[in-house]
């Protein structure tokens, strides 16, 4: 189901639309487009007009962010009070 393209051989059952990142049953849709050999597949027309009109960008390997904002806001927290009052945190306890 992470599949983002495959090879001309094989219709995969589930890929991702790698402009949207819906989950695409091949088989379904008519929205396919062929770059360097491997076919692509998008939940609409403007998802795939939008990837044909610049393909690298949605072909770049995506940073996993399960953390959400919540988990990158702390995470900048931790790094602005570890430069403020060192590894060890603050000393209120």
């Amino acid at each position: 189901m992470t599949n983002i393209a495959t090879s001309n051989k094989d219709s995969p059952v589930q890929v991702i639309d790698p402009v949207c990142g819906m989950t695409v049953e091949p088989d379904e849709t008519n929205f396919v487009s062929l770059h360097q050999g491997r076919r692509y597949w998008f939940c609409a027309e403007t998802c795939r007009r939008v990837f044909e009109e610049n393909p690298k960008k949605y072909l770049k390997p995506k940073a996993s962010n399960k953390k959400g904002w919540f988990g990158r806001y702390l995470e900048r927290m931790a790094k602005v009070n570890e430069k403020e009052f060192g590894c060890s945190g603050p000393g209120c306890h």
